[in-house]
C-alpha cells in the first residue's frame, strides 16, 4: 500500500464523514424526503460510513487472513496470507502466483489451502481464520454448493480441516488488507515465498501490517 493510496483513503474517509454530518443537519421534511425515495440507506452518496478494521485475536490465539486474486490488472494470479498473535505481530506470511486460475473464487480457495496447509506444517492446530470472500466461507460452512470446478480444491480444504480447529469467518475488504497486499506480490512471484517475521514481509505489505498492529480503523462507503 503506496503513501499516496493511504492518502487516498484518508481523503475519502473524511469526505464520507462530512457527508454523513451534513446529513445529519438537515431538517426533516428533507430527511423525510430522502427516506422516502430511498436515499438515505440505498444511495452510496447519503450512506453513512462503517467503520472497519483487523480485529486483534484473544491472547493466546492465533489469526489466519487470506486472500486471493483473478486477473489483476498488473497481470497473473496468485494468493496471499499472514497468520498472527494477540499482538498482531506475524507468526508467518506468505504469497504465490498460481496459474490456471478460472475464477476470483478459485483464486481465494487456493488461498485457503495453502494457509491451512502451511499452518499444519508448522504445527498451529487451533486458528481463526478470515476471508473477504463470502461465497468462500458460505461454501467451506455447508451453507452453499460449490463449482463442480473447484471440487478438488474444497475437498482438499475439508481434508485439511479435519486435522486442526479452524473458524473461519468473512470479514469486509478493508479489514483484510494484509493478505490483499501479499496477494499483489504473489502475483509477480515465480514461486512460494514464506516470511516468518513481520521484519521480513515485503516493504508494499509492511504499511497496511504496522496499520492493523496499532488497530488503526478505516472506513468502509
Amino acid at each position: 500500500m503506496s503513501a499516496k493510496h493511504i492518502v487516498n483513503r484518508t481523503m475519502l474517509s473524511i469526505r464520507a464523514i462530512c457527508t454523513s454530518f451534513k446529513l445529519q443537519n438537515l431538517s426533516q421534511p428533507w430527511l423525510g424526503a430522502l427516506r422516502q425515495n430511498g436515499g438515505v440507506h440505498k444511495h452510496s452518496k447519503f450512506a453513512a460510513p462503517t467503520v472497519v478494521k483487523w480485529m486483534h485475536p484473544s491472547t493466546g490465539r492465533l489469526k489466519l487472513n487470506v486472500d486471493g486474486a483473478f486477473k489483476l490488472a498488473i497481470g497473473g494470479d496468485g494468493g496471499g496470507g499472514i497468520l498472527r498473535d494477540h499482538e498482531g505481530s506475524c507468526v508467518f506470511a506468505f504469497a504465490t502466483n498460481y496459474q490456471k486460475v478460472i475464477s476470483a473464487l478459485d483464486g481465494e480457495a487456493r488461498a485457503l489451502r495453502d494457509g491451512l496447509t502451511l499452518c499444519c506444517r508448522k504445527g498451529f492446530l487451533d486458528i481463526m481464520v478470515e476471508t473477504d470472500s463470502q461465497n468462500l466461507v458460505q461454501i467451506v460452512t455447508g451453507q452453499m454448493s460449490h463449482p463442480w470446478e473447484l471440487t478438488c480444491i474444497i475437498q482438499d480444504v475439508a481434508v485439511i480441516t479435519r486435522n486442526l480447529k479452524a473458524l473461519i469467518k468473512y470479514v469486509p475488504r478493508e479489514a483484510n488488507q494484509v493478505a490483499h497486499s501479499l496477494v499483489g506480490h504473489g502475483c509477480s512471484a515465480d514461486h512460494l515465498n514464506f516470511w516468518e517475521s513481520g521484519a521480513d514481509i515485503p516493504h508494499a505489505v509492511k504499511v497496511p501490517y504496522c496499520l492493523d498492529k496499532v488497530g488503526c480503523s478505516t472506513l468502509r462507503l
